[in-house]
């Protein structure tokens, strides 16, 4: 297969979800994958996978090979900002003409969020590469929801250090549907985008949203970061990876996160998927 879009981070939330929209476009996709085994799900008749790691760049170089443009997505790491240096200068040396970067919203090189400030930094080194590029920096996920279903199922109620605050969260497909125009259409490249959903909601809300659509009462409780964090970690989660998404958490619970903005709209041609929406098709998720 002659594949001229490369995945970077096609096992994750994102990236099934954008090799499932360019898939459906016929686009000529290359995954790359530390396990083709296990990834053997994402294959197609428009997908091929290629084994690789960002810590090996022999294996970019070879994946990379004939590609024209590329979309990286990283997990929350601490060697986060290397592993895009890596992918950047791969990217370079192959003579890739458009990287569209996943970041964050508001990030920011100084930042208090570790996760928020790898993406300001990061985001400052590809647009200073030289490489054509399109940087996406939605906010938080809707289907960030799901890792609470256990608790709703189990108990009625689910728990976060967020207090009072509101996020406008979009729906991981609104971002997967832009990402797929982004790759295949003209006139994105040198463009920052800043993605949002269509509604402010507090995590009141959104139990009232998901109770609404199963019929049964949901509660949303409000703990503190340090007992947030401090259950991440008795959760089994790394010390690393429990602090900086306390941190990110801390962040969002300033309300900094609220308003909604109308790229995604403008980038869809329609409105975002409400939270409500989301929770409708998710809703067995939910309940026991």
């Amino acid at each position: 297969m002659n594949s001229n879009i490369l995945i970077v981070g096609a096992t994750g939330t994102n990236g099934r979800e954008l090799t499932k929209a360019l898939a459906a476009k016929s686009a000529s996709i290359r995954a790359l994958v530390r396990d083709p085994a296990r990834a053997a799900v994402l294959k197609g008749p428009t997908v091929e996978l290629v084994q690789g790691d960002l810590r090996a760049p022999a294996s970019l170089d070879r994946a990379l090979e004939g590609i024209e443009k590329a979309y990286v997505v990283l997990a929350i790491e601490p060697d986060t900002v290397e592993l895009f240096d890596n992918f950047f200068a791969a990217a370079k040396r192959a003579g890739v003409k458009h990287v569209v970067k996943f970041s964050g919203l508001g990030s920011d090189v100084k930042s208090p969020s570790t996760v928020i400030r790898q993406h300001g930094i990061s985001d400052e080194r590809l647009v200073a590469s030289g490489l054509g590029y399109t940087i996406l920096r939605p906010n938080s996920f809707h289907q960030n929801m799901l890792w609470q279903a256990g608790s709703i199922k189990t108990t009625g109620k689910f728990y976060l250090p967020l207090g009072e605050a509101k996020q406008s969260t979009i729906d991981v497909r609104d971002i997967a549907e832009i990402t797929a125009r982004v790759l295949t259409e003209a006139g994105h490249v040198g463009k920052a985008y800043d993605l949002t959903g269509p509604q402010a909601l507090s995590y009141y809300d959104v139990a009232r949203d998901i109770s609404e659509v199963i019929g049964k009462p949901v509660e949303y409780v409000p703990v503190t970061v340090d007992a947030a964090e401090k259950a991440m970690r008795q959760n089994g989660m790394p010390e690393w990876n429990a602090r900086v998404l306390a941190e990110i958490q801390a962040l969002f619970a300033t309300g900094a996160y609220a308003d909604p903005i109308e790229t995604a709209a403008q980038l869809l041609g329609r409105a975002p998927r409400t939270f409500r929406t989301f929770a409708q098709d998710h809703a067995t998720t939910f309940v026991a």
